[in-house]
């Protein structure tokens, strides 16, 4: 008896010690292969954030250049970082000395996209944006990975998975972020979690999914609703624009069945235009750049209906060389910088400023849906809508963000960055300053030098500081 007990807890030892050596191996063959053990990040101590540009220089010199991937170019933060993208990392570099400060690393995942919404605000910002930079990397041929990096640290913030189709772009806009796809987009808040899921879903949760077989070519975000630009077979040729609520589920008058994946859209726009990009967006307009019947921005209201036409003077090829997917089928949303109310948008080497300014229409309620539509008159100060010649009884007067174009410039080499109240605009030969305000010549010199050693490609220019940083292709570099 006492030697078959024995013999037990012998055979139970070495069942025991096998199951452990099991759990080892499996544990060890886990993180061999894990994302973990291939991800390797550098963070550092944070270091004193630059103030806002105040000044606009007069002469500049270089002080520093790093390299990056010129698919991906780079990300001037506020926070007084300069981030590349280099293969599968994610470098940032001290915006006034170009010394290294963190690096994320996937290891075995090239990088999709770096991006940032804190460039799109003035100053620094703490919440309310989607603060940080987004590092995107591409898992199986999709650009799923996603973290959040705190911009001045390294710091990782949120992280998540998502079906993001390759070829697509970041984009930025209120409290949101969001992924361009050909013919997938998500928006995500600020820690991330996705509050909608639009077009080609990689699996349908849900029949009757809508906008499938639609390419995206163009998306803007604010903090109540999206445009997306939208080109269907089934539905003609021309150039479509879509209105979405960013966060579906808690829009006013919802449908019971309203969510992350099934929605019903705000608006359908058919803008009659071969190409269209968008150029503007607040919470009750969306601006958009049409190539034909002349190129124009033409305003419209949260439910489809033009409001506003501005003829402009951008080349309609410009236009439709935009509004198209690249030979390799990427897609990209129209490249812009914001400055408070400003929003430089750029189409080929044109400028486009469209302005937000508040304003007051008259509204009356449509006979179908009871939804507020404007009407042609604009309502006299100090009167009340019901008094205006023709008002109907239910007619309404209605505080709005409205939008409209303030100036545009060509023969740009890339984006301007903005200083105080100047525009530092990328030409040949170094940088025109211009009022923000109207695009008048806001210096003398009216250009500053800047010798770019021969290089004639796209240049991006941000502000941190007393820093300028030029963006060139392959090439980053500090100046001041």
């Amino acid at each position: 008896m006492t030697r078959s007990l024995a013999r037990r807890r012998r055979i139970d030892r070495i069942v025991a010690g096998a199951i452990a050596l099991i759990v080892l191996a499996v544990v060890a063959v886990v993180y061999l292969t894990s994302d973990v053990r291939a991800t390797t990040d550098a963070t550092s101590a944070a270091a004193a954030t630059p103030g806002s540009p105040v000044q606009v220089p007069t002469t500049l010199t270089q002080r520093w250049t790093v390299a990056t991937d010129p698919a991906i170019g780079a990300v001037a933060s506020p926070y007084g970082v300069v981030v590349t993208g280099q293969g599968t990392a994610a470098v940032a570099y001290d915006a006034v000395t170009g010394e290294p400060r963190w690096s994320y690393d996937r290891g075995d995942q090239p990088l999709c996209a770096i991006g940032s919404g804190d460039t799109d605000a003035p100053g620094v910002t703490v919440r309310g944006k989607v603060r940080g930079v987004m590092v995107v990397s591409n898992k199986n041929g999709s650009c799923s990975q996603m973290m959040l990096l705190d911009p001045a640290t390294g710091d990782r913030h949120y992280d998540r998975t998502s079906p993001n189709q390759a070829g697509g772009a970041l984009t930025f806009g209120g409290p949101y972020a969001g992924w361009l796809g050909p013919s997938l987009v998500e928006l995500w808040r600020d820690d991330l979690v996705r509050t909608i899921q639009y077009g080609d879903l990689p699996a349908p949760p849900k029949p009757n999914a809508t906008h499938t077989g639609c390419t995206f070519t163009d998306m803007i975000i604010d903090d109540q609703q999206f445009a997306t630009v939208e080109h269907c077979p089934d539905l003609g040729a021309t150039a479509r624009v879509v209105l979405n609520w960013t966060t579906p589920d808690s829009a006013p008058d919802k449908p019971d069945d309203q969510d992350v994946f099934k929605h019903t859209a705000r608006a359908e726009i058919d803008t009659g235009a071969t190409a269209a990009r968008l150029v503007g967006i607040t919470s009750d307009r969306v601006a958009v750049l049409v190539s034909d019947p002349e190129p124009a921005v033409v305003l419209y209201d949260t439910t489809g209906q033009e409001v506003g036409r501005t003829p402009v003077d951008v080349p309609a090829a410009s236009i439709v060389a935009a509004d198209r997917l690249t030979d390799g089928g990427a897609t990209s949303p129209t490249p812009a910088v914001r400055d408070g109310v400003l929003r430089f948008s750029l189409i080929g080497d044109t400028l486009v400023a469209v302005g937000q300014q508040s304003a007051t229409v008259e509204t009356t309620p449509t006979s179908t849906t009871g939804d507020l539509a404007d009407t042609a008159q604009a309502p006299t100060p100090g009167v009340l809508a019901t008094e205006l010649p023709g008002a109907g009884p239910s007619s309404v007067t209605e505080n709005i963000q409205d939008l409209s174009v303030a100036w545009t410039r060509q023969g740009l080499l890339g984006l301007p960055a903005v200083i105080d109240k100047q525009v530092l605009l990328p030409v040949t030969g170094g940088l025109a300053a211009v009022a923000a305000a109207n695009g008048n010549p806001g210096i003398v010199p009216a250009v500053i030098a800047v010798d770019r050693a021969g290089y004639t490609g796209r240049v991006d220019v941000a502000a941190i500081g007393s820093m300028i940083i030029e963006t060139r292709g392959a090439t980053v570099v500090g100046l001041s």
